[in-house]
Parts: C-alpha cells; structure tokens; sequence
C-alpha cells in the first residue's frame, strides 16, 4: 500500500518522496487547486461538515444546491442530480429506465459500476465484444424477442485503456429499434472530451439537448434515447455522481433509486469544492483544451519511441509491454528516476498480463512529458 502525502498533481509526495506524477484520474489538475480548497474550507465554516441527514428532509444546504445548479447550466439542461458518488449513477440512472421487458446489453469490457447496476435488476443482460457495433447488431438479432426494449450500456471513455466508444455506430445499429436507449457512463469523459468538456457525446457532435430526457422528446420520436451519468470526482478534482437532464427526468431518477430519501446528502466539504470546479472549467475553456493538447504531445512522444498509441484527445495512454514481471520493471524503473506511472494487474477490461497506465492533466508541463517519454524510452 502506497500513501500519498499532498494533493495529486503534475508533481506529488508519496511515500516521503516527490515524483513527476502520471498516475490517476486528476485530469485537469484542479484537486489541490487554491481556489476549490478556499471554496471548501469557507463552506465549512459556515454550514459544517455535512447535513446528517437524506436530501428528501432538510438535507440540502447551499453548497450541494448550487452544484445542481451549475451543472444544470454546464451541460445545458434544465436540471440535475448531485449524489454521493459516480458508482451509483448507473443504478440510479437505470432504476428510471428499466421495466419488465427491458433488456441489458454491455460492452463486455464495461466498468464495474456498470455490471453491478445491471445485477440489481431481474433483467436478462448480455455482453458483446468490446466496441464492435456489429458485434451487437448481432447480439441484438439473437436475443432480442418482440416487445422486448434494449438498454445499451458502455463506458463513454473506458477507464483502462482509454478508448473511446463508438457512439455513431451504436446509434446506426439502433436506429431501427423502437424505444431503444444508450447509456453511457461517462465518469473519464466528463470534464475531458467535447469542446467545452461536456463529455462523450459532445466529442461525437451530438447535442446536449436530448440526452437524459423523460418524456422521450416528439421532435426526434423513434430515435434512440440517450442518457449519460458522470462524475465531479475525477477531471473536476471535486466529488460525487452527477446526472444533468429534463426537470421531468431528475424528478424521476431522485425518486426512483432512493438515494435522494434514504443516503446522506454529500458532504459540504466536497460540494462546495465541486461547485467551483464547474465555475472554473465552464470560465476557462483553456483546461480543457490543455488537457487535449497534453493527451497529444504524450501520445506522439510515445509514438516517437516506436510505440504504436492512436491519437487520441483522452488523456489515458495504456500499454501492454510483454509479460507483467517486464511491465513492473519498467514501472519501478521510472520510479528510480522519479516518475511515477501505474501498472494495473487487474481492472476491468484488462487482460491477464495487466497493462501500465499513463495519465496526463492539463497541468503537466512541455518538460514534464518530455522527461516521461525520454525515460521511458531508456527503459523499453
């Protein structure tokens, strides 16, 4: 077990050493940001650590409003749902959506959160192979009996590898199916991809309109329904689930999982840090594209050694470098020079050899990326 001793950034103390870090999900740099610390420790000041209480009674203090508040306008919807963590947002999202008749399919490769959403369910649920459209097309084919409604569910940016669904391709497979939805979770795109970061479906140039819409709306009937959850926890450098759609549908999704009634209202603490990181990156558009640009210059520098990475805007590099005792060595080596990147063993969409994972934030320098990719090439 590793302890980190500050606040994850380009540059980190852990375990008593200072490392250039690539590690994590702190995509734009913002968790020891000065502004979001000041933001949280005011709060506290003047309403404590929390309500102790569900946000059904009188659990709902200034801080966590004002989250739904800004994350209603960041994602241009009428409202949203500010809940305790990211994880539960695939059950809350699904506890609206399924019914009897409903039928789950996932992205074999999908997060935990979104297999465990779909095991609380009597649903049928079945999986088809990683990112391939047609792969579903006949998966749906076979499975799908009259009457029967599909909810496709995947990562928007899958957490290990980085790769990116292919949203067009799911909707063309769709197209035809009345009542069909995808849902993405979308915790490592928010705050990353689109040009204002508003996530997966902002990168494939759909609409925030239209997505997480209860009613379904008339102007696009017959379409696939799209819905979307994230989180504020990672490329926010704040914390907890957030889901921003139609009035109509928050109203539901409060009162259907019945985390809104029955869990503590998150901390103040972290509310107050998360309303300011909406602030922050809704008023400086340059986070965003830093963090794109970062995804880039890694990628290419990486390519630059040989290396074979797409070029993506994700700022996830994930690379499977022969046997796992190999990939350690070059984790270990890295560290001896002082930078740290991750190997991941186990996770979800990996194999068994595990793979190395490369985070980069928007606050990383020209320099520190270049001293990552130089020193990763003296240990290929």
């Amino acid at each position: 077990m590793h302890l980190m001793q500050s606040p994850p950034g380009p540059e980190t103390k852990v375990d008593d050493c200072q490392y250039l870090y690539f590690c994590g999900t702190g995509y734009l740099g913002l968790h020891g940001h000065a502004d979001l610390i000041q933001a949280s420790i005011e709060a506290t000041r003047a309403y404590g650590l929390g309500t102790a209480t569900s946000r059904s009674g009188y659990g709902n203090a200034p801080p966590i409003i004002e989250v739904e508040e800004l994350a209603a306008r960041f994602w241009d919807s009428e409202a949203a749902y500010y809940f305790a963590s990211g994880y539960l947002g695939n059950h809350v999202v699904l506890s609206v959506l399924a019914k009897p008749g409903s039928v789950f399919l996932l992205d074999e490769n999908s997060h935990y959160s979104v297999v465990d959403a779909c095991r609380c369910f009597d649903l049928p649920t079945y999986q088809f192979a990683h990112l391939e459209a047609e792969a579903l097309r006949e998966l749906l084919k076979d499975r799908l009996r009259p009457g029967q409604v599909p909810i496709v569910l995947s990562d928007g940016v899958f957490a290990s590898s980085g790769a990116i669904a292919p949203v067009k391709e799911y909707l063309d497979v769709l197209e035809d199916i009345e009542g069909a939805m995808l849902c993405l979770d979308d915790c490592h795109a928010f705050g990353v991809l689109g040009e204002r970061g508003c996530g997966t479906f902002e990168h494939h140039g759909i609409p925030q309109r239209g997505i997480n819409e209860l009613p379904p709306n008339q102007d696009i009937a017959g379409s696939p329904r799209l819905f979307a959850v994230g989180t504020l926890s990672k490329a926010f450098g704040g914390y907890g689930g957030i889901i921003a759609g139609t009035n109509t549908f928050i109203e539901s999704a409060r009162s259907s999982s019945h985390y809104y009634s029955g869990a503590s209202a998150p901390p103040i603490p972290v509310a107050a840090a998360s309303a300011m990181a909406l602030k922050l990156v809704a008023n400086t558009p340059n986070l965003v594209a830093g963090v794109k640009q970062n995804a880039l210059r890694l990628k290419q520098g990486l390519n630059d050694l040989g290396l074979e990475i797409e070029l993506t805007p994700v700022p996830i590099v994930s690379l499977e470098l022969g046997d796992s005792q190999n990939m350690r060595r070059i984790q270990h080596g890295l560290a001896e020079e002082g930078i740290l990147i991750d190997y991941k063993s186990e996770y979800a969409g990996l194999g068994a050899r595990g793979a190395l994972r490369i985070a980069v934030f928007a606050t990383h320098t020209e320099e520190m990326i270049k001293k990552l990719t130089e020193a990763f090439g003296r240990h290929l």
